[in-house]
Parts: structure tokens; C-alpha cells; sequence
């Protein structure tokens, strides 16, 4: 890749809201920033390809499906939710419902996650969202020793212990998988 290339990515990435500018040459993803202020352990993963869902990641990785955490946002009829679980489990909307106190639940669409969170499909994170939404982790993540999760660009990755999630975890520990 030419150095202009390069350039043009990093001015495209910037201009996402993705990266926060922090000198020169550096700039560092709003989930990074998150976890590093949290003073999380964690290691960064590149992806040779953007995955589009949680199976995309474990064919890529290389890692089984249960590590890759999933994110997924749900449109209540009081507030939006962020669902964190397991790459192989599927939300129970009847528990969801009632941890939320929400009657009316619905997955969220690309153009509206984008909105809520900053972040595009294939690598929504958690972590680094301004608004303050409702978040809730499945508690069998936990049981799982190392896991990925999304960093809020899809081309990377954050790959960590489970107790260094549970510290950086600013939200709701419940059972939610059906």
C-alpha cells in the first residue's frame, strides 16, 4: 500500500468518529480508549476480512464460536438495549422483556445501531458509547475463559479474559439466552 494509501484510510478512519485524534501519528478506537482508561488487559486482533456476524469471526480467527461475543441492539418502546452473549446462543426476548421492563422489543436496523451506537454492523462494541443506553452481558459469558469481542471497526477485534470484561462492564449481569 502506497503511503498516500495509507494516509487517505487514517483521514477516512478519523473522519468515521470511529478513531479519536490523539497526536500526529496516532489515533486510538473509542472502545480502546474505553478500556484502556479501565486499565483492562486486552489484546488487539486484525481480521484479514470484515465479518459481517459472530460465525464470519470464528472462520477467520480461527477461535470457536462460543468466544465470539455477539452485540446486538434492540429498539424498546422506552429506550434501545445492548445484548451482549455468546456467538452460538440466541437471546430469550421473554427474559430480555422482562429485565428490561419492555413490552415492545425489536432487533435494531443497520442505519439505526449506527445511530445508537457509532459503530457499524460487524464491529459494534460495547464499549466507548456515548449515550447512556441499557446494557445488559449474558452471565454464561463469564464461564468462557477468553473471549472476542467486537472493537467498534470491523477489521479489529479486542481479545480478552473474561474476569478483565467483567471489571471494564458497565452495565446489567444477567441470564438472557434462551
Amino acid at each position: 500500500m502506497k503511503t498516500s494509501d495509507i494516509r487517505n484510510r487514517y483521514i477516512q478512519l478519523l473522519s468515521s468518529g470511529i478513531f479519536k485524534y490523539h497526536s500526529i501519528n496516532s489515533f486510538i478506537m473509542k472502545s480502546i480508549e474505553y478500556l484502556e482508561g479501565k486499565n483492562i488487559e486486552f489484546k488487539t486482533i486484525h481480521l484479514d476480512e470484515v465479518p459481517k456476524t459472530a460465525q464470519d469471526v470464528e472462520r477467520i480467527y480461527g477461535c470457536s464460536l462460543h468466544q465470539v461475543l455477539k452485540t446486538l441492539i434492540f429498539i424498546g418502546e422506552t429506550e434501545p438495549v445492548i445484548v451482549v452473549l455468546p456467538g452460538d446462543k440466541r437471546v430469550d426476548m421473554n427474559k430480555l422483556k422482562k429485565t428490561t421492563k419492555q413490552t415492545n422489543l425489536r432487533m435494531a436496523k443497520p442505519d439505526e445501531i449506527e445511530e445508537i451506537t457509532g459503530y457499524k454492523i460487524g464491529g459494534v462494541s460495547p464499549f466507548g458509547i456515548e449515550k447512556n443506553i441499557t446494557k445488559i452481558i449474558d452471565e454464561s459469558v463469564f464461564k468462557t475463559k477468553i473471549v472476542n469481542i467486537g472493537s467498534g471497526k470491523a477489521e479489529f477485534g479486542i481479545e480478552l479474559n473474561s474476569e478483565e470484561l467483567r471489571k471494564a462492564w458497565n452495565g446489567i449481569v444477567t441470564d438472557v439466552i434462551e
